[in-house]
């Protein structure tokens, strides 16, 4: 279930400290393949946040949920990266499902200024709303 994925995330992410945290995601960021420029468009852009960050999915043949991102910030791209690595691959209908309080064990909030928490929140509407 995908709520028991978040939560042992969040727990596995637990044990770093402040600056380690913020470094633990840019680190997952930087290994990450490009979006090709094509799918950098406006209405892939998700808005209220503090860098450009678009987002491409789409339900498989099998039912499960493949999605693909980038953003021209580290801390954007690496958030993304640790919502998107725990959606993908998981059933269109638990995906969709899902709300923004189902990501709040994860506890990257409390790590992001305002402006990029209102841009997890936005990541996390969209990524629902393609499931859905």
């Amino acid at each position: 279930m995908i709520t028991d994925k978040i939560k042992a995330r969040g727990e596995a992410m637990s044990v770093l400290e402040g600056l380690d945290r913020i470094q633990y995601i840019i680190d997952g960021a930087r290994d990450m393949e490009p979006l090709k420029d094509k799918f950098k468009t406006e209405e892939n852009r998700i808005r209220g946040c503090a860098s450009k960050l678009w987002i491409i999915g789409k339900a498989l043949e099998n039912g499960t949920m493949q999605y693909k991102h980038d953003a021209d910030s580290f801390v954007t791209k690496g958030t993304a990266k640790i919502v998107i690595d725990l959606i993908n691959g998981e059933q269109q209908n638990e995906v969709a499902n899902l709300t923004i309080e189902s990501f709040r064990p994860l506890g990257i909030s409390e790590l992001l200024t305002f402006q990029r928490q209102n841009g997890l929140g936005s990541l996390i509407k969209r990524v629902i709303r393609i499931a859905q």
